[in-house]
């Protein structure tokens, strides 16, 4: 039975170096050839997670990238955008607007670039060392943008991020779906979209029943794809909440967790 089998990047697919180690990307690749979609589930946006895709072959035998937290998903090998989800403009441009009041450095990924409105900006030069993307400073960029954002991307100092923040929240929480990922990142998406979501996408477009998607994760922000996916794997080293949700709870990232699942319960499986 073919499966869907989507991975998280930080803390499920890369070890505590950042790294895919060799027998995670034997066995995710020995997947692929056995006819199942592999899909990398990240928040980052699509171009900022071509190396791991590139590492696990997605070139040479397919592999599909769900980015921007559900906002995107690509056919790598065939440079295919499958679905695509942007913000609705005139929003956008309405949260931008109230952002020039908030003491809040702005990041807005698009294509292989970073745009932002300052050059020396802490917190997208860490985004471009991270993604490999350039970042491009814009001065008005908060007073105008010559395409649809898939996410805004807000930052701050941990203990100056929330109150700017909340008032976001407060003025467009019912128009948009708002996540703090990482102590001092805050992330702007279209309504009704996550990780979850787009596992149900891509479900709908292989063909796959959701009771036959394989999720593996480890952080909160993977929670959507435990809620909706057939089997949830959590990672030895989730968080508690992940791992009590999940319906099996494998090795930590630094122990090729993924590929001890798979080569246990669908790979060796199927060669018996």
């Amino acid at each position: 039975m073919k499966k869907l089998i989507a991975v998280d990047v930080d803390g499920t697919l890369v070890n505590s170096k950042g790294q895919i180690t060799a027998k995670t990307r034997e066995a995710l690749i020995a997947a692929t050839k056995a006819g199942h979609e592999v899909m990398i589930v990240s928040g980052r946006p699509t171009f900022g997670i071509r190396e791991q895709a590139l590492s696990l072959g997605f070139d040479k035998f397919g592999g599909v990238l769900s980015a921007y937290n559900g906002g995107q998903l690509y056919d790598f090998k065939e440079g295919k955008i499958l679905a695509n989800h942007p913000m609705d403009y005139d929003l956008a441009m309405e949260i931008l607007e109230l952002s020039k009041s908030l003491d809040l450095e702005i990041m807005i990924p698009h294509g292989d670039l970073i745009y932002t409105d300052k050059a020396d900006n802490f917190y997208s030069q860490r985004e471009s060392g991270m993604l490999n993307m350039e970042v491009k400073a814009i001065d008005n960029i908060r007073d105008s943008l010559d395409f649809t954002p898939n996410k805004l991307l807000f930052a701050q100092d941990p203990d100056k991020l929330d109150e700017p923040c909340a008032k976001i929240k407060e003025k467009f929480g019912n128009l948009t779906e708002q996540v703090k990922s990482a102590r001092f990142y805050y992330e702007v998406m279209p309504k009704g979209l996550s990780k979850g979501s787009s596992i149900i996408e891509a479900c709908k477009i292989f063909g796959i029943d959701i009771k036959d998607a394989i999720v593996f994760g480890d952080e909160m922000n993977d929670l959507s794809m435990f809620e909706v996916a057939g089997t949830g794997v959590a990672m030895g080293n989730a968080v508690e909440p992940i791992k009590k949700l999940a319906d099996y709870v494998t090795l930590s990232n630094n122990e090729d967790g993924i590929a001890y699942y798979l080569e246990n319960f669908v790979l060796n499986k199927e060669e018996k």
